[in-house]
């Protein structure tokens, strides 16, 4: 979450889970298997114990979506998925995809961090997803396996796994589908699948997708012609050839493209209307009526550049007694984002506030003054950021193993590598003494594993399942990280009122920066000239009407003062509307040539150089009883861990204390049972769950001092300090503070009724809850800035974030037959009870330390319940299902609710679930 809250602080991916299957070889679904798969949920097939079996067989908690079921419902992009799964909650936080289930994940989406879900590609692991949303076409179905997967789905899936599993290439004839799609937002799509049998033993398969979409945002501010956040335009393309030689042995190999642009991810800062509204400005029914896409822009129109390209290969051989598999990959995903954050949402009376200042050169301090100076400056504020990640994986996998009873086990290893390029950037325009923060590093990732997990029918009835893992993770960095401060303005500080930096045209030297050590004459310390040149070097091109360059060029003098020369001579007298040096005043546009001196000031530049390690095991235990063919009953108790890590340098190339790896254990009792209601099929599944989430990490935003602090109390690690460092700067930190509970109980069934309808349904109840922690600082707060309330604070008790009591989730479905063709609808309901999105649970404390709940202001952090609808309708025309139409809302009700929300004194910044979508598909078989 830092590098994310400190671009905010300072000014997705698209999913396309959709296209049926068309023709397979034997053993893979057809499009045909996958509408009766969706009618009826026993027939899924999932791969939850790295075999073939039903959900219904699969003594565990999983959830199977085909690709055609969400097609139906409209589902584009990876936050919905949310609504069709109890426990699934999924975020675009600035593009990075944040997945909890049942109150496990994690919001640390730098190089540093790592997900608790583990997110699969027909079998290959993801460390970074970024425009991996766009690979999903022409597929089969994704696999939401719930609970920790330590000795089945590898590193880091604490919570559990995503899975998506596309369609092979088909040996058994030619034929191909496209498909045009067109609906509100201008949304376009376009999807082709071509399968060409080579020979009786060689097949191709080329699968393409391209979609767009206008933003969902809108800007209403005055200054227009900046376009906002989530418009889309991202093209994708696969290829798999798939050579099976001999019966017994199969090789296939696949290439992806993935390119996604556009505007990205900004989410809506609520800060100001919150501010309004504790100010008894706005009422709370206007509050309520906020739009969240109604923004006031400024600055830059956002861009999106992702490139996410990769190949595999899979090679499967059949012996006798047992089955041996090899997946190696390689994959390279370059995202890139640059964007300013819209001001704030529409409200009534915004633009006033904007205006707003304080009346200080008046006899009465409290007066405020509706300034349209102040309003220009708001407005015309170019503080930008960006943000790129070059991560460069290579993952191989062999395995042993026999699918086959009464002995099924399995034995692997495991071998994962990550080299990634970092880069954080901000602007800080119109700041007083702050213009910037940098982050530019290399991080390498290593992970070994051994594994084997076996499952022994005791009995026809009676079988017991054990499994064991043993992992070894390292990960170390190098680099350099800045926050860049200068003291700017007239010889007596009355001028001090921020330089421009970071309007048109200007361009972060990111990854082309030459100067890494700013020490570059090796004496052991940074001058102030050297300071400047490293800030220099960081800036590819200054702005268009920046003038903070011309003071990096020139640099300072003798005497920490930069007389830029011809700079006029300050006023003795300062007025408001008068505060620039003579013949400049507030009115003159941009602010140029105002500065008289510049001297380094609460900066700092640390290099970084970082390592972890560690080694674990990781266990599973299993019994599973069937009372009859069709009553299964299990118990399970399963562990996981999710590496720990390191944080930022404390100081010039000072200590990085590291932090523990985290530990899930879960116990699980369930029943899955199927039997006939009034002669139609119905199915009744339940589970209790619990739980034991120990060393859980927290990161937040501390000052060196409250850094030192934490790394001592919680972590166990003194630190001391390299000489001349500014303990006032604010640093990242990650900590283990606390073990927590998480604990309940789900149901699912469903049922045939009359005329061939289908009701699913399920339902879950969720506690999680801190039962043992330290205090830890009030990460909400800036140190630099607000040092009363960013102390340490208690969260006992405390609930986790994500974390709703209760979620429903129901499914109407009906086929109907026609003279010709078919006619099917589905219409899927969804509800989420309130929820909190930090773990201060929107707590506000007075001088005395004690904690009140807020209902406003700009620490809320609570959601109210809500539901949401998603329909869908389609017809096929034919019998033979080659031309289908199709219609969908997805969202129906307009939901407009945060999927996450970043909380510091500055921000409320809000990241939506996608808005009322609809539109209409036309398909055609070949």
């Amino acid at each position: 979450m830092r590098r994310f809250t400190a671009a905010l602080a300072f000014g997705a991916s698209a999913l396309a889970l959709s296209v049926p299957a068309i023709a397979q070889d034997d053993g893979a679904a057809s499009e045909e298997q996958g509408t009766e798969a969706a009618a009826d949920s026993n027939d899924i097939i999932v791969t939850a114990d790295r075999r073939e079996q039903t959900l219904q067989d699969f003594a565990g908690t999983a959830f199977a979506i085909t690709g055609e079921d969400l097609s139906k419902l409209g589902v584009q992009n990876v936050t919905d998925l949310q609504n069709q799964v109890p426990g699934l909650s999924v975020a675009n936080n600035q593009g990075n995809v944040e997945v909890y289930i049942r109150g496990i994940g994690s919001s640390n989406n730098t190089e540093l961090g790592d997900p608790a879900a583990a997110f699969h590609l027909d079998g290959v692991n993801i460390p970074r997803p970024s425009g991996i949303g766009s690979a999903f076409y022409d597929i089969q179905r994704v696999e939401v396996n719930v609970g920790p997967q330590g000795t089945l789905r590898g590193r880091n899936a604490t919570a559990g796994s995503i899975n998506a599993i596309t369609f092979r290439p088909g040996l058994g004839g030619f034929d191909g589908m496209i498909e045009g799609e067109y609906g509100n937002y201008n949304n376009r799509a376009l999807r082709g699948v071509l399968n060409i049998p080579l020979s009786d033993n060689v097949g191709v398969r080329f699968s393409g997708f391209h979609q767009a979409n206008d933003s969902y945002y809108n800007n209403v501010g005055p200054v227009q012609g900046i376009d906002v956040a989530e418009a889309q335009d991202n093209w994708s393309g696969r290829a798999q050839v798939l050579w099976e030689p001999t019966d017994r042995l199969t090789i296939l190999v696949a290439g992806d493209y993935i390119a996604e642009n556009g505007t990205g991810y900004t989410g809506s800062n609520y800060a100001l209307a919150l501010g309004t509204l504790e100010d008894g400005n706005i009422t709370q029914e206007e509050f309520d009526n906020i739009d969240p896409r109604d923004v006031i822009a400024r600055g830059i129109t956002p861009r999106l550049n992702t490139d996410h390209w990769g190949i595999r290969t899979n090679i499967e051989y059949e012996g006798d007694g047992f089955n041996v598999e090899y997946i190696g990959s390689y994959r390279d995903a370059v995202y890139d984002y640059e964007a300013t954050t819209p001001i704030s949402p529409a409200f009534p009376g915004v633009l006033d506030r904007l205006s707003e200042r304080d009346n200080i050169f008046t006899p009465e301090p409290g007066d405020v003054i509706n300034d349209p100076i102040i309003l220009q400056e708001n407005l015309d504020n170019f503080s930008r950021f960006r943000i790129i990640s070059d991560s460069r994986s290579h993952f191989h996998e062999l395995r042993i193993f026999n699918s086959e009873g009464p002995f099924i086990w399995s034995l692997g290893g495991l071998y994962i590598n990550e080299e990634q390029r970092s880069f954080l950037g901000t602007t800080g325009d119109r700041g007083t003494f702050f213009q910037g923060i940098e982050f530019n590093t290399q991080t390498d990732t290593d992970s070994y594993a051994i594994y084997g997990d076996a499952t022994y029918e005791v009995s026809e009835n009676f079988r017991l399942t054990g499994g064991l893992r043993y992992t070894d993770d390292s990960k170390e960095r190098t680099g350099v990280a800045a926050r860049y401060g200068l003291a700017l303005g007239g010889g007596s500080f009355e001028c001090c009122l921020g330089a421009r930096v970071g309007t048109e045209g200007f361009e972060f030297a990111a990854f082309d920066r030459t100067i890494i050590n700013p020490d570059t004459d090796g004496d052991g310390e940074i001058s102030e000239a050297e300071t400047f040149a490293f800030h220099r070097n960081g800036i590819a091109t200054p702005g268009a009407r920046d003038n903070l360059d011309d003071i990096l060029d020139f640099g300072p003098l003798p005497g920490d003062v930069f007389e830029r020369p011809g700079a006029p001579e300050c006023l003795d007298t300062v007025s408001f509307d008068d505060l620039f040096c003579d013949g400049f005043t507030r009115g003159d546009p941009f602010f140029n040539s105002q500065f008289t001196y510049a001297v380094p000031f609460q900066g700092q530049i640390f290099q970084q150089d970082g390592d972890f390690s560690d080694d674990f095991i990781d266990w599973r235990l299993r019994a599973e009883y069937d009372v009859t063919p069709d009553n299964l009953l299990y118990a399970l108790i399963a562990n996981g861990h999710k590496s720990g890590g390191f944080n930022d340098n404390l100081g010039d190339n000072g200590i990085a204390p590291v932090y523990g790896t985290e530990q899930v254990i879960l116990y699980e009792l369930g029943s899955k049972n199927e039997f006939d209601l009034g002669g139609r099929k119905a199915y009744l599944n339940g589970s209790l769950f619990y739980n034991d989430y120990t060393d859980q990490v927290f990161t937040g935003l501390l000052s060196v001092d409250a850094a030192i602090e934490t790394s001592a109390t919680l972590l166990g690690q003194p630190v001391t300090l390299p000489p001349n460092t500014n303990t006032t700067l604010v640093v990242s930190f990650s900590f283990n503070a606390a073990d927590s509970e998480i604990y309940g109980a789900q149901i699912e069934g469903g049922f045939e009724l009359p005329s061939n309808i289908n009701f699913d349904f399920s339902v879950l109840w969720l506690e999680a809850q801190i039962q043992n922690a330290e205090e830890i600082p009030d990460f909400r707060f800036q140190p630099d800035v607000d040092s009363g309330n960013a102390v340490f604070r208690s969260i006992e008790g405390r609930r986790l974030p994500r974390t709703p009591r209760w979620q429903l989730n129901g499914k109407l479905s009906q086929a109907v037959d026609l003279p010709t063709g078919q006619i099917d609808w589905v219409a899927s309901l969804g509800y989420r009870s309130s929820q909190f999105h930090t773990i201060f649970n929107s707590i506000e404390f007075d001088a005395n330390g004690v904690g009140t709940p807020v209902t406003s202001g700009r620490l809320l952090d609570q959601i109210g319940g809500y539901f949401t609808l998603d329909i869908g309708a389609g017809w096929d025309i034919d019998d033979e299902g080659k031309y289908r139409f199709e219609v969908y809302g997805n969202n129906v009700t307009d939901a407009q609710e945060e999927a996450a929300i970043i909380v510091t004194q500055f921000d409320n910044t809000r990241f939506f679930i996608r808005p009322r979508t609809y539109g209409a598909r036309f398909r055609a078989r070949f």
